[in-house]
């Protein structure tokens, strides 16, 4: 029996789906691609999988629309460095010359070439919890460039939103995430390689 769609994910649909539509008759079309469409695609794709796998509950149909909207932003975003030379410039006496630097290092194109990784990942539904993990640092740089340093009207939105949507899937996704908090661990290697503790027995 597929699960019914709650009311927090029709709440969030029509508030998001308003917004992208909102983008879409009034913004430019690089904002509507970057933003709006991943929004419009992300709630299709969450209602396409609720009907595909009847399991998925009421946090997949949230975490979906997410997940396929983050994927679809962060490809775009290497997609058009890469294919659309079109890298928009950053008019600030510390923010610009940083990215400059990083792209002089070629740094820069690391990190979008990683963006484009992680996002076929996320919409390939495959090794998320990894691919959040590898796309924080990004997320984290641009969100304090854009918010701390450049703090241009559309940056104070767009920073937080790019940490914001990456920390919401981490907490989406935070049961994986569980064996990483061990306050105090043993060594454990790949069992070919040694043996370690936690391969003990446990006492009753």
């Amino acid at each position: 029996m597929t699960m019914p769609i709650s009311n927090l994910f029709k709440a969030v649909a029509a508030v998001t789906g308003a917004i992208a539509l909102y983008l879409l008759f009034f913004a430019t079309l690089d904002t509507f691609i970057f933003f709006g469409l991943p929004i419009l695609a992300g709630i299709a794709g969450a209602l396409v999988l609720r009907r595909m796998d009847p399991h998925r509950t009421s946090a997949d149909h949230l975490t979906d629309a997410l997940r396929i909207y983050w994927g679809l932003h962060l490809l775009w975003s290497s997609a058009r460095y890469w294919f659309g030379d079109v890298q928009p410039p950053i008019p600030h006496p510390v923010g610009g010359p940083f990215v400059a630097s990083l792209e002089a290092m070629g740094l820069y194109q690391g990190i979008k070439a990683l963006e484009g990784v992680v996002a076929i990942l996320l919409l390939a539904n495959r090794f998320v919890p990894l691919a959040l993990v590898v796309e924080m640092p990004t997320s984290f740089n641009i969100f304090y460039l854009n918010f701390f340093i450049t703090a241009a009207p559309r940056q104070l939105i767009t920073g937080p939103l790019e940490i914001g949507a990456n920390c919401l899937l981490l907490l989406a996704y935070f049961r994986y995430y569980q064996p990483f908090l061990a306050a105090r661990a043993y060594a454990a290697p790949p069992s070919f390689l040694g043996e370690s503790a936690i391969d003990q027995p446990t006492n009753p």
